[in-house]
């Protein structure tokens, strides 16, 4: 018997916090991937402006972090359409791929901080 002493009932409440709590994981996860295009973009115009680092240094930086973020918002594109069995396996990869993205952007960033 369950919590509410209606085990139908309980499971459809379960089943509707879980597409809650995926609905929310998919919109700070598309969050995500904007504040990394963001960051790419003033990561361009910062190296523009401070004319620190020559465009080519910057273009291949720019390139690999717009090609990572492609790459996360491909992640994140599975992950939203994943089935219920597979969705914390493929949320596991879609958090890893927003961390190496992250820790791109911070290494292009004190790379053009430095120059």
């Amino acid at each position: 018997m369950g919590i509410f002493g209606d085990d139908k009932l309980q499971d459809e409440r379960i089943a509707a916090l879980e597409n809650h709590v995926r609905g929310l994981t998919e919109t700070v996860q598309a969050n995500q991937a904007d504040l990394v295009s963001g960051w790419i973009a003033i990561l361009a115009l910062q190296a523009q402006v401070d004319q620190k680092v020559s465009a080519s240094d910057v273009d291949p930086t720019l390139a690999a972090l717009n090609q990572q973020l492609g790459e996360a918002r491909k992640e994140l594109e599975k992950s939203s359409a994943a089935a219920s069995e597979s969705w914390a396996t493929l949320q596991d990869g879609v958090r890893q791929s927003f961390e190496t993205l992250r820790s791109s952007v911070h290494q292009a960033a004190d790379r053009i901080q430095q120059a």
